[in-house]
């Protein structure tokens, strides 16, 4: 093995681009390592994304070590999306903040600068959970500490130390965290920046060809979840498809489409690819990708024009408002939900489909008021939001809405004429007045919290809780409305999914009104993907 001693700017750009290639053809199975069997894992996709939009603000680049990592730390934190991308965005962030003043780095400058990545991301979290993507960092820097200490380590062997210690880490995150070992997986997160350091390591080491990544998880996914992304900035035509053929490449399909379109992403083996891609031109991309075999599931939303649509819906409610609420929607009635309740502007996105840190800095600077109010709708989109809130100069406030129903509850308490600071009291104050279930299909079987869930079957979260398991979406709605005290519920609003339609959300009302006939009880078409009901109990 060539002994690398010292890594230029070079070095550093090929080595993580290596790293992002090399967890691209994992993502599928990282999103599927999700605690709950739900059909939204995220995380690989979000870090994917994360590190792509980081490497491109190195792409032009001809400089020092030092100049690449401060460039990765700004794409990264202006591209971050999800929890997991937040935490990555802030581990680049330490790198650099290590590096920003060196053209070359030795094998001690690559420890110390690890060790500031896992300081960062620990400092950047009010609440460090041991067993995550934090653990991972921090037993990998340690690692390479340690290595570094001999006089004899290069830079491969330094990086060798950080990716054995992170398998190991990975490994360890079930022992750590309950919860993981409940579902038998490990931490996405972690398995992710594992799988990044694992492919740099493996580029320098010149050793990536006839391999492919590693999954750590006992627990083989039933349901190999595809990738999707409803994210949009610059907007054009989020398009996905398959493509089937024989010795495909997917080095020679991602080079060739790279230039076509942002949020690239292709997955898949020889003989079947999957292919996201955000572009202005459909028609060069699937017309170049045929020449590579036989293209077919194809999936094309046009973002501008869901845009345009909405901005259309709410300019006369725009003008003269002094403050302006935002909101993270995904699906078309719950669009038009949120447009009729005077929300200003969405930013397209949701569960599976986390916007980046940058989508929702131009939305808040697109719409006219200075006062603006974000409602995330998603645990997941929180993180970024909050990185939004740094890095605009307009007074916003990010409303930790966590779900559709605690959005629309807010928004329903949203005051045009009120000043600013009274209305964030009010909506933040709204949320906690509401109950969310949620329905939805079983990726895989598991056992968690003393439920036996077999593939397929309905299960039921309230709050985010995965509580009960049934055949009909009807037998885990009534199973979750019995956990909750009705006593003081008012209305029940079923808003259901593109997987459902109004004949079967009807029937599911009648039966709720024959169990509680004194409830109101309403349905609204909400589009939503993946989940059959968003439910909101007031």
């Amino acid at each position: 093995m060539e002994r690398k001693t010292t890594l230029d700017g070079h070095d550093l750009k090929a080595m993580f681009n290596a790293g992002a290639d090399w967890l691209e053809k994992i993502v599928p199975d990282i999103n599927a390592l999700n605690v709950y069997p739900v059909p939204d894992g995220d995380c690989g996709t979000n870090m994917l994304l994360t590190i792509r939009a980081s490497l491109e603000q190195t792409a032009r680049l001809d400089g020092g070590a030092g100049s690449v990592a401060v460039a990765m730390a700004k794409g990264a934190l202006m591209g971050a999306r999800g929890n997991s991308g937040v935490i990555l965005s802030q581990i680049w962030r330490g790198f650099a903040q290590e590096l920003k003043d060196k053209t070359v780095i030795t094998a001690k400058d690559l420890a110390r600068a690890l060790n500031a990545a896992a300081e960062t991301a620990y400092l950047a979290l009010s609440n460090p959970v041991e067993g995550t993507i934090l653990t991972v960092m921090r037993d990998a820097a340690h690692a390479a500490e340690q290595e570094a200490t001999n006089t004899d380590a290069g830079s491969i062997l330094v990086l060798a130390a950080a990716v054995n210690a992170a398998r190991a880490s990975v490994i360890n995150t079930p022992n750590l965290l309950p919860v993981l070992k409940d579902a038998g997986v490990v931490d996405a997160g972690g398995h992710g920046m594992y799988t990044i350091l694992e492919g740099a390591w493996l580029y320098l080491k010149r050793d990536m060809d006839n391999r492919s990544p590693e999954l750590l998880s006992r627990q083989i996914p039933l349901v190999t979840m595809p990738i999707t992304s409803l994210k949009q900035d610059s907007y054009g035509f989020c398009t996905q498809f398959m493509v089937r053929g024989v010795k495909l490449s997917l080095v020679k399909l991602r080079g060739a489409l790279a230039g076509l379109g942002e949020s690239l992403i292709v997955v898949g083996d020889g003989s079947t690819v999957r292919i996201h891609i955000h572009t202005h031109d459909v028609k060069a991309v699937t017309n170049l990708a045929s020449s590579f075999g036989t293209i077919f599931d194809i999936d094309i939303r046009n973002m501008d024009q869901q845009h345009e649509d909405f901005l259309l819906m709410t300019r006369g409610k725009m003008s003269g408002m002094s403050t302006a609420v935002i909101s993270v929607v995904n699906g078309d009635g719950l669009v038009n939900v949120f447009a009729d309740l005077g929300a200003a502007a969405i930013v397209p996105g949701g569960q599976t489909v986390n916007p980046s840190t940058i989508e929702i800095i131009r939305t808040v600077e697109q719409v006219p008021s200075n006062n603006v109010i974000l409602l995330p709708n998603n645990k997941n989109v929180i993180p970024t939001a909050l990185l939004a809130q740094a890095l605009t100069k307009k007074n916003l406030i990010v409303i930790h809405s966590e779900t559709i129903p605690e959005g629309i509850s807010a928004l329903v308490a949203f005051i045009p004429e009120a000043d600013f600071e009274t209305n964030a009291k009010q909506m933040a104050a709204a949320i906690a007045t509401v109950k969310t279930i949620e329905v939805t299909q079983a990726t895989r079987a598991t056992k968690l919290n003393d439920l036996d869930i077999k593939s397929g079957q309905f299960i039921g979260l309230l709050g985010g809780e995965l509580l009960t398991v049934g055949n009909t979406p009807t037998d885990v709605i009534i199973r979750l409305l019995a956990r909750i005290d009705l006593v003081q519920a008012h209305i029940i609003t079923l808003y259901f999914g593109k997987d459902t339609n109004e004949s079967e959300a009807t029937k599911v009302s009648t039966r709720i009104c024959e169990a509680y006939p004194e409830v109101n009880v309403g349905i609204v078409k909400g589009g939503q993907p993946n989940y059959y009901y968003i439910i909101s109990i007031e």
